[in-house]
């Protein structure tokens, strides 16, 4: 796993464990990156709530461990080297202890 960019672990029950490039990171939610035929795409839905490990390398600043998150929108990325793929956009909600 390369830990010099920030990563979100979301598993469902029954399901094997992904793990996520984020794109963009704040303090109320996450952009993660999906390829657009993953079977991640297939399992979730705006409005789902999912649990969220947030694992940040040490030299980033920002929340890092175990969400609550909620998925806020699912937009196609339109350029660069992501082009075709989609960003997952979660808001966090309280911290899982």
């Amino acid at each position: 796993m390369d830990l010099s960019n920030p990563m979100a672990e979301i598993k469902f029950s029954g399901s094997p464990i992904y793990m996520l490039k984020v794109r963009d990171l704040s303090n109320k939610g996450a952009g993660v990156i999906v390829k657009s035929d993953s079977s991640f795409m297939k399992t979730i839905e705006i409005g789902q709530e999912l649990n969220v490990r947030l694992i940040l390398p040490r030299h980033y600043r920002g929340p890092s461990g175990n969400f609550r998150a909620r998925v806020e929108h699912i937009t196609e990325i339109q350029e660069n080297r992501f082009k075709g793929h989609m960003i997952v956009g979660l808001f966090f909600l309280p911290r899982i202890n």
